[in-house]
Order: C-alpha cells, then structure tokens, then sequence
C-alpha cells in the first residue's frame, strides 16, 4: 500500500514538473519575441518557413510606406541564424532576402540615425563569447543591407 502510494506521488510531481515546464516555455517565447505571437506576418514567416524556430522578432516600419513590417531573426541551422524582413505590401506579405544574424544573444534596436526613411536597425549579439553589432536598411523591399559593423563575421 505504501509502494502504491509512494508511486503514486512521484508520477503527480512529475506530471505537475512537466506541465510548469511547459508553461514557462510558452511563456517564455511569446515574451522573448518582442511581438504577440498571432501577429499576421510572424504567422505569414512561419508558415513559409515552418522548419526554423524563430529566435526574435522586432516590430517596426523598415522601408517608409507607413505600414509595420517585422523583422525576424531564426534559426536557419546548427549554430547559425539568419534574419529577414516580412514586409506588409497592404495587399499581402513578402520577403526580403536573408543574412546573417548573431547566434547568442540577440537584440535589435531601430534608430533614425540619419533622419531620414527608411529607418536603420541596429543587430548585435555573440558567438562563442566574441560580440558583434551591425547598423542594417532594408533597402527596395528585397536587400538588407550592412551599413556599418564591428565583429559581425565572428558572432554569425
């Protein structure tokens, strides 16, 4: 009787463990991405790109048409990310072509650095404890552009 119910309290912490584990995780990601997880072009990257997780997202018009596009950084491979635009054309969705983004600790921060559209993002992050940073424009709807950056070759 006591084995029973000796089994019987490992099995219900385990069941609770694996459910606030599932919870924090849930949590966790639709925090981290920085934009709501229904979010029509984070669904619209996701269904085109269904095999890559997505890492982070910034939320931002990125070429001056008045709309808010997303910026997304995701994993692309073992150790290796990527980044690219989903642009709101207002009649549906498109994609920019990718490039590379930082592997650990991503961030992205938007910046008018030279007053003038479309506005510039800035990528920074890590890999294997050597930092990065790139100032990017998303330039015809389709290029993402490197203007300037430090480290980046060693953090992608």
């Amino acid at each position: 009787m006591k084995r029973n119910i000796k089994r019987l309290l490992i099995l219900s912490v385990l069941f609770i463990l694996g459910l606030y584990g599932y919870y924090v995780k849930q949590n966790t990601d639709t925090n981290y991405l920085g934009i709501d997880p229904d979010n029509e072009l984070l669904l619209f990257f996701k269904e085109t790109h269904p095999n890559n997780d997505v890492v982070l997202c910034g939320y931002e018009d990125l070429n001056d048409d008045g709309r808010k596009d997303l910026l997304v950084i995701y994993r692309e491979g073992y150790r290796k990310n990527a980044m690219i635009a989903v642009i709101d054309t207002g009649d549906g969705y498109k994609l920019s072509d990718h490039t590379h983004a930082p592997v650990e600790n991503p961030k992205i921060v938007f910046k008018d650095i030279d007053k003038t559209g479309p506005i510039e993002f800035i990528v920074s992050g890590s890999k294997d404890g050597k930092h990065g940073y790139a100032i990017f424009r998303l330039i015809d709807d389709k290029e993402i552009r490197d203007l300037f950056g430090e480290g980046m070759e060693d953090c992608c």
